[in-house]
């Protein structure tokens, strides 16, 4: 978020202006299109690449009609105060760090010619304050098998948003208004939204170990993403809209284990660069995510 918009909330406070709302309140309603290495735009590709849907295991052959269920356990990382702050161009301490972790739901069915399809869905459950509805799909196919080894190709993408109080909490708003504890003036828990848009390409191979197959992963997607501010701050109601969008690209590695006749375990570890510019910053660093996944599979049939 640029300076300018300090200015204009300076002016929305003198003159009162911006259309009206149930409230009376002026609104600042502004869209602002982001550098995909700006500290917000950083943020946000932060966390959709948290939610990046990998194989989390080999491409496989499957049988048509074939179904398996699973639920995957994603760990979240703890940012530090430099990394949470990011509003207004990496002037504002933003309120990221939540749950430690994030889940998903998945169902892979077995297609004709070799394909399969993946459905994931993180449902609208509330954690720690944040209600994340995400959908993402992937159409794999095992491409070559020799031996041990496989290779493996999936295209994948995800739809959906996360809400939560991120530029106002409960704690900020418990302070006057430009008071050293609430300099950016919340008057009330925010309701922000953002959107974690995505769609990607990973090469996967693979080689079997008899009870264990072990896997590594490649992939590039394309990112659009979008944060909807909703926050009272100053008297006035912030409905500033930030989008970006960019290529980011990301590695995987790990482990998936027999269990039973039809129960498997996956565990992998992902890490994807990410370039940011932070405030006083002359040129872009890498500020990364690096996360564990787990995932439990059952075969229905």
């Amino acid at each position: 978020m640029n300076p300018s918009k300090i200015w204009i909330f300076a002016l929305l406070v003198l003159v009162g202006g911006g259309s009206a709302v149930a409230q009376d309140l002026p609104v600042l309603d502004v869209t602002e299109e982001l550098d995909f290495d700006a500290p917000e735009a950083w943020a946000m590709k932060y966390f959709s690449s948290v939610s990046l849907l990998t194989g989390l295991g080999a491409v496989e052959a499957r049988r048509p009609g074939s179904v398996e269920v699973s639920f995957e356990a994603i760990s979240v990382p703890h940012l530090d105060q430099e990394q949470r702050t990011v509003g207004f161009g990496g002037r504002k301490e933003e309120n990221l760090n939540r749950a430690p972790a994030s889940g998903r739901g998945r169902v892979t069915v077995g297609l004709p010619k070799g394909f399969a399809l993946t459905l994931g869905w993180s449902p609208p459950v509330e954690v720690d304050g944040i209600k994340a509805n995400l959908v993402s799909l992937a159409l794999e196919r095992l491409l070559l098998k020799s031996g041990r080894w496989t290779v493996g190709a999936r295209f994948f993408g995800q739809t959906g948003t996360a809400k939560g109080d991120f530029t106002c909490s409960t704690e900020d708003a418990r302070f006057p208004s430009g008071s050293p504890e609430n300099p950016f003036g919340c008057e009330a828990e925010s309701n922000d939204e953002v959107q974690l848009d995505y769609y990607g390409l990973e090469l996967t191979t693979s080689r079997n170990f008899g009870k264990a197959l072990w896997h590594f992963g490649a992939s590039v997607q394309q990112m659009d993403l979008e944060f909807q501010v909703n926050a009272r701050t100053f008297g006035f109601l912030d409905r500033t809209r930030l989008v970006t969008d960019g290529t980011t690209y990301a590695v995987t590695t790990g482990l998936t284990f027999s269990l039973a006749d039809r129960v498997r375990l996956g565990t992998e570890i992902f890490y994807s660069p990410l370039d940011v510019q932070r405030l006083g910053e002359t040129s872009t660093s890498d500020d990364g995510v690096l996360n564990l996944r787990l995932m439990l599979r059952y075969r229905l049939r």
